[in-house]
């Protein structure tokens, strides 16, 4: 069996939903008869509750399903805590789904969704989680929804703000920057007068980043164009970010410390790194790590690229995903909006929520470390600044590690970022041709 699936990939692994949902009736494929039977969410009979399989990784998520059962007992949902959200975790879900035995609902990893979605792993759930879509930012709806198809719906988020020491920012007489014109002439004047300090770091292991900079500038590096897909990763909005962040590193502005090196750490606890422009996530860990610098540090909105403009962008988050044979998508939607709703009880996970809510407290360890700010109301207000979608190529696992090995050399001066735009633009073309997926060159 080959058919065209709407990625624009031929194959007999990927295909598109509408055959998917053939294959459920017919039996022919990996969604067949024992796939809607087996942890999809059937019933167990007339006037017995729904139960509904659910994956997912982030310790005490089996506490917030409790309260769900407790309160739902037409509704009974069984989570199964996996591993990691990692590259095995994903390998576990697929063979799951293919061999007829996956959970109904599992939470999966932003830069999996395009990949699963082009191997028919999701079921099209779009009538079913329209009257949701509220509930979410447009931009991090987008990512639960691809090509006008809803797979899911969104659970945490990674919108970015710009941390700073505002200890620091006053004793070396410098303003928080509003623009990123503004931001290299901060750093430039932290390099020459401070060269011990930087005003942030551009580090060897951290790839994503790089995209949400490019993200909030208004690019978007992958897109659907009818049946195949559009590469941009050299366009315009590329151009720009990468030529900014290659002439602060030739002129060691920036620390080239490893985001996930312990040193970050003591650079930011020290002094000696001054920002760092992140996401969600990213407020915790320096609270609980830097703790010498607690007080110093606050919170403002992400530098723009004109003045006057409110535009974030995201790194990170996960969504809640309904897959391939799943028999109750309505009530397995049900669930996944409250839960996902449920934004007290995704922050006691360490989760930001990806649900729109003016509501959010920041916790009072948080709150101290960022000099009383209340950072949850920045991070909810990026949020809802997130302006330009980001789709991830179906190809993207095996693009990372080419994206992730070109940032570690552009930062070591073994290239520069705007010669490995151009590589990556040729990698994720040939990435995509290799997977047997229609791919061109934006104009």
């Amino acid at each position: 069996m080959k058919m065209k699936s709407r990625l624009g990939i031929v194959g007999t692994a990927a295909m598109s939903l509408a055959a998917m949902t053939a294959l459920v009736l017919t039996g022919c494929g990996p969604a067949n008869d024992s796939v809607a039977g087996a942890g999809a969410g059937a019933g167990d009979g007339a006037g017995t509750a729904t139960t509904i399989d659910f994956w997912g990784w982030v310790p005490g998520m089996d506490k917030l399903v409790e309260r769900w059962n407790s309160e739902n007992p037409d509704i009974k949902v069984n989570y199964s805590g996996q591993a990691a959200g990692n590259d095995e975790t994903l390998a576990k879900i697929t063979a799951a789904v293919k061999a007829g035995n996956g959970p109904c609902l599992s939470q999966v990893d932003g830069k999996w969704t395009t990949s699963m979605v082009s191997s028919g792993l999701f079921e099209d759930v779009t009538k079913e989680a329209a009257q949701y879509k509220g509930n979410f930012p447009a931009g991090l709806w987008s990512g639960v929804d691809i090509n006008g198809t809803t797979y899911g719906i969104p659970q945490d988020s990674g919108p970015m703000v710009m941390y700073y020491n505002a200890a620091k920012f006053k004793e070396f007489g410098v303003e928080v920057p509003k623009t990123w014109d503004e931001f290299k002439a901060v750093a430039l004047k932290i390099q020459a007068e401070h060269p011990e300090s930087y005003l942030t770091g551009f580090s060897s292991d951290d790839a994503e980043t790089l995209q949400s900079f490019v993200q909030q500038a208004g690019g978007q590096w992958w897109s659907i164009d009818g049946e195949q897909w559009k590469v941009d990763v050299t366009g315009a909005a590329s151009e720009k970010v990468g030529a900014f962040w290659q002439e602060l590193i030739e002129k060691k502005a920036v620390s080239p410390t490893k985001r996930w090196d312990p040193a970050f750490y003591n650079e930011v606890a020290n002094g000696t790194v001054l920002s760092v422009v992140g996401a969600a996530w990213q407020a915790p860990l320096l609270a609980e790590n830097s703790a010498a610098a607690s007080g110093d540090w606050s919170v403002a909105d992400m530098p723009q690229w004109k003045a006057g403009e409110t535009a974030s962008a995201n790194n990170g988050g996960s969504n809640t995903m309904v897959l391939a044979g799943c028999k109750n998508p309505a009530e397995t939607l049900k669930f996944a909006n409250w839960l996902n709703t449920n934004t007290d009880g995704l922050l006691d996970l360490g989760l930001f929520p990806a649900a729109s809510s003016t509501t959010l407290k920041t916790p009072e360890s948080l709150s101290t470390f960022f000099g009383g700010e209340d950072v949850y109301s920045y991070l909810s207000d990026a949020a809802g600044n997130i302006k330009t979608p980001w789709t991830f190529a179906p190809s993207y696992s095996k693009f990372s590690s080419t994206i992730g090995d070109g940032i570690a050399a552009s930062v070591t001066g073994k290239t520069t970022i705007p010669a490995l735009l151009k590589d990556l633009q040729k990698s994720s073309l040939d990435s995509l041709t290799e997977a047997g997926i229609a791919a061109v060159a934006a104009k």
